[in-house]
């Protein structure tokens, strides 16, 4: 059999069951043997094959082969990706699903640690294996579930090591952004960066400063798609690099800033209560985890020593202009951004819902990041050990809410706001068109809410205004 002194097993474990249970993985091994027809190999490739080994079924798969794009013209309608073809890539469907081939090819020079300037295709995968990033991405897998190995990236697996193929300052000063990635894989897989490899990333760490925005942004928040203790862990390994004083200086200033120990004993600085947040998060929405984050960042700015202690007043307000400096820095959508802004503003707010007006608490659960706030509220809350996590508190803060919005959400408002349109209000008051309307208006709805009103209740209602 081809490549048999580099397989690691003969066939992998369960492939017949994962041929029979995943279209995803049967219609890959269609167009492998498609392919073979013509004449020519083909194999499914790097994160794919990693996430077989480990009894992980792969998001997307991708393919390598040595057949000509024009040969896989003839068998299916391909799809251009911008100049991806001029690097020997298309994009084929094949059962409804979407694949992406490559031809089997070695890359040119890179450009400022960024991307190749040319690639050259080649004749084995071999050649193609060498100049992947880490070894547990090098590996392949045929038609028949039989794993091509030539780096041992199997034994790294099996160790639970991650291992650049060849020089790791060479595949590093490649492309900067795969000392990011290193990070990322070694927090998610659970896997300790071999310590060559983890030098070489210390020592080209201040490179990553070279690549744009958009694409640090995006591994990071590739990071956050996990449970936060993982995103957690990311965070520590960017930060034992020497990169997130780089990327995020906010967050890496609130090392040195101490926590009030009685009110956090989750550890002596407020960086410790950050990473204890996201380890109690079990939901892997990487806007969740980013606004867990940031909550806090507002306490860079704002520390003050009272009796003893440290204080930080108004650092959810203070915190809004450090959030957006970061949104600025890694070009968040304006959606991100306000998320981001809300939590940040409204964290401590959730704490106080108990005691705040209906119609303040009506303001919060009818924003549409809601959802997001209840999430950072629990963190802050349950990172603070068992005696605050069994108080019961948030959960009657939820309850709180909740009863409120069932009763007055966004279609009781609605309702309230036609009950008192601006019209009406001229009707009854005799008033003309003004900001004095809008005054009414609000006035209004927050009495109606604070004061368990029927939003039915047009009497009542239209007295209240004659009132003002």
């Amino acid at each position: 059999m081809r490549f048999k002194s580099f397989l690691i097993e003969e066939v992998l474990t369960d492939w017949k069951s994962y041929l029979s249970s995943n279209s995803m993985i049967f219609n890959a091994v269609k167009i492998l043997e498609k392919i073979e027809s013509k004449g020519y190999e083909a194999f499914i490739v790097g994160g794919a094959v990693r996430d077989l080994v480990m009894g992980i079924i792969p998001h997307d798969i991708d393919i390598a082969t040595n057949c000509p794009i024009n040969v896989l013209s003839t068998i299916w309608k391909t799809h251009e990706i911008g100049k991806s073809k001029d690097f020997g890539i298309i994009t084929i469907n094949q059962g409804n699903e979407n694949y992406e081939i490559a031809q089997y090819r070695s890359d040119g020079k890179y450009i400022d640690g960024r991307k190749p300037e040319s690639v050259e295709i080649v004749g084995s995968f071999q050649e193609d294996a060498s100049r992947r990033d880490f070894r547990f991405n090098a590996m392949a897998i045929d038609k028949d579930g039989n794993i091509i190995d030539y780096f041992d990236g199997h034994k790294d697996i099996k160790n639970k090591v991650l291992k650049t193929v060849g020089d790791p300052r060479k595949r590093f000063g490649e492309d900067y952004l795969r000392i990011m990635r290193a990070a990322r894989f070694s927090a998610k897989l659970g896997f300790i960066i071999e310590p060559k490899t983890k030098e070489a990333a210390k020592e080209l760490s201040s490179h990553v400063l070279k690549l744009s925005p958009e694409r640090i942004r995006d591994e990071i928040f590739k990071a956050a798609e996990q449970p936060g203790e993982k995103f957690a862990q990311y965070l520590i390994e960017l930060d034992d690099m020497g990169i997130l004083e780089l990327i995020l200086p906010e967050i890496t200033k609130l090392k040195e800033l101490e926590h009030n120990t009685e009110h956090h004993p989750e550890g002596p600085y407020i960086w410790d209560h950050l990473l204890a947040a996201l380890k109690v998060n079990k939901l892997n929405d990487p806007l969740i985890n980013l606004a867990i984050l940031c909550h806090d960042v507002g306490k860079g700015i704002t520390q003050e020593w009272k009796n003893g202690s440290p204080v930080y007043y108004a650092h959810a307000e203070e915190g809004v202009k450090l959030i957006e400096a970061i949104a600025d820095r890694l070009k968040l959508s304006n959606t991100e951004r306000d998320t981001l802004i809300f939590t940040t503003l409204n964290h401590m707010k959730f704490h106080k819902i108990l005691e705040m007006k209906p119609s303040k608490i009506l303001k919060l659960v009818n924003d549409n990041n809601w959802d997001i706030l209840v999430a950072v509220g629990m963190a802050d809350e349950r990172s603070r050990g068992e005696v605050f996590k069994y108080s019961g508190e948030v959960e009657s803060i939820i309850d709180r809410a909740l009863s409120i919005k069932n009763k007055y959400g966004i279609k009781g408002v609605e309702k309230t706001l036609r009950l008192v349109s601006g019209k009406h209000i001229m009707d009854i008051t005799g008033l003309k068109p003004g900001p004095k309307i809008g005054e009414i208006i609000t006035k209004v709805e927050d009495w109606i809410v604070n004061n368990d009103i029927d939003p039915k209740n047009t009497e009542m209602i239209n007295d209240y205004i004659k009132s003002l």
